[in-house]
């Protein structure tokens, strides 16, 4: 289930629902329940409802457990069968923006078929629901669907009605915040399903990128990406974020979730390069690597491996691309990794930034330093001047880190989480080692001591990082330098999520772990 694309699970979760000769849709949100929307199943009366999943016409009936008649207008259906079935994921995260999936039982679509939304936003109503649009008719049939919301992968509404039966004016739906203040006991069954389908796995992960099934929150990273790279041009981005920020996690968030970020119109292409990859160490290696990654994608090949070393033929090539309507965005990560070898990269921000200026491809390229102050260490003048907007990854959204926790524990209390923002903070590398050891350990004490020895040598290359005018302020926040820091640097450092918005450190134990510093 867990390796399956998010619009592949939601289909797996949806059913069709007959009553006396209509129907409608639902979905199962735990074990033998279905939701759907009340006016799709009101006039079952004391008739078993009729349930289809995927191509079995005849699953099973279901009986209405909860009923919340208009204007809340929602139905919990309870049936009875021992075979097992998915279920979807909630998420209450939805903004105006966002790009939104339904998959239902149309009338024009009798055998199930998606439908690609946006949200435009809230109503004003008490409840309030959300609205959407987009480019297609949302049919009768569609009433009781699952809203996913493609940033997050999960759940966020159930599709309540159409504003046209024949014009694509979008619709609206009953925000999953809600379904959960009427059937309240809804979000501790589905949670529990989902803690049983990964079993005695401790489900928190450090070290290696996050999929994007795991990838939490950075609303606001993502809201500053697609406005670079999906807008009406495509316009060069850099990532910020000191080491272990997620930048990794964000980069590969973007190439497996491009209905995040693009229209489908704008045919995107993406490529990932890697800088700490051997085979990307030159710029000859990154053509080529650029080269295998279209050819992946598109079937054929741009051009030639003999091409690289003609900047004529590589330029038509990607002049071609984009006069066949294509959007590539190369992202690159790890760009520091320059540095090791400048004698090489001598021309090459020269001639990509050329391209990009261009239009041929706009870049997204990760670093833990913004790109002048990477050229500048390095004693040169950066070629990519003002083609670029940064944008920082610091600490997780009160909220989000809270989910993240939430959805890995069956039960958690204060106690718990004033540990975890004791040791880590909000930052997401040291938030998911803190819980990884109080899965595994438990005793609060022990999970102190672990995560002291983990974090140890990470905080040391952290603070060999940092400028003198950083470590400074840090210094100054702890009571180990009178003089006052620099007000820009204080500003980078709460980007970052090392300074909360109160000035204090993120973390008491890092806080320590500065004033233990000479």
């Amino acid at each position: 289930m867990f390796s399956q694309r998010a619009d592949e699970r939601l289909q797996a979760c949806t059913v069709k629902l007959s009553v006396n000769g209509s129907h409608g849709s639902g979905f199962f949100v735990a074990p033998r329940l279905i939701l759907t929307c009340h006016h799709v199943v009101k006039n079952a009366g004391n008739q078993p409802i009729a349930v289809r999943w995927q191509d079995r016409d005849d699953f099973t009936t279901a009986d209405i457990l909860y009923a919340h008649p208009d204007p809340i207008d929602l139905a919990l259906l309870q049936f009875q069968t021992e075979e097992l079935h998915p279920c979807v994921e909630f998420d209450e995260n939805i903004e105006p923006f966002d790009d939104l999936h339904i998959y239902g039982y149309p009338n024009d679509y009798p055998n199930g078929a998606p439908v690609g939304l946006r949200c435009d936003g809230f109503t004003g109503d008490s409840p309030r629901k959300v609205i959407f649009s987009g480019d297609r008719v949302v049919r009768p049939g569609l009433s009781g669907s699952p809203l996913m919301n493609w940033r997050t992968g999960k759940v966020c509404g159930v599709v309540k009605y159409t504003e046209d039966r024949s014009l694509p004016l979008g619709g609206g739906g009953i925000p999953i915040k809600t379904v959960l203040e009427y059937f309240p006991d809804l979000a501790t069954l589905n949670r529990e399903f989902h803690q049983q389908q990964r079993g005695d796995v401790n489900p928190f992960q450090y070290g290696a990128p996050v999929s994007p099934d795991r990838f939490y929150g950075r609303v606001s990273a993502i809201a500053d990406v697609k406005n670079r790279i999906g807008a009406i041009s495509a316009q060069c981005v850099n990532i910020v974020g000191l080491r272990r920020s997620g930048k990794s996690s964000f980069l590969r968030y973007i190439k497996e979730r491009p209905q995040v970020f693009f229209q489908d119109s704008q045919q995107p292409l993406i490529v990932l390069l890697d800088l700490q990859d051997a085979r990307f160490h030159e710029p000859s290696g990154m053509m080529e690597g650029l080269r295998q990654n279209l050819r992946r994608q598109m079937g054929m090949e741009p051009w030639t491996k003999a091409d690289n070393d003609d900047p004529y033929a590589i330029e038509d090539a990607l002049l071609a691309l984009k006069e066949r309507g294509y959007r590539l965005i190369v992202m690159l990560d790890e760009l520091e990794r320059i540095g090791v070898r400048l004698d090489r990269f001598q021309d090459w921000g020269e001639d990509w930034r050329s391209k990009a200026s261009a239009g041929l491809f706009a870049l997204v390229v990760a670093s833990r330093h913004p790109l002048s102050e990477i050229y500048g260490n390095l004693g040169l003048t950066s070629p990519f001047g003002n083609i670029f907007s940064t944008t920082v990854l610091g600490a997780l959204e009160v909220e989000v880190w809270e989910k993240l926790l939430r959805d890995g524990f069956s039960s958690y209390g204060a106690d718990m989480l004033r540990l975890i923002d004791d040791l880590a903070g909000r930052l997401p590398f040291y938030t998911q080692m803190a819980a990884a050891l109080i899965w595994q350990h438990g005793d609060v004490e022990l999970v102190k001591r672990e995560f002291l020895f983990q974090v140890a040598p990470r905080w040391g290359e952290l603070w060999d990082e940092l400028s003198d005018l950083e470590r400074h302020a840090l210094r100054v926040v702890v009571g180990k330098s009178g003089s006052a820091a620099a007000p820009v640097t204080r500003d980078w450092l709460q980007r970052y999520g090392l300074l909360g918005t109160n000035g204090e450190l993120f973390s008491d134990v890092f806080a320590e772990f500065v004033r233990g510093l000479r």
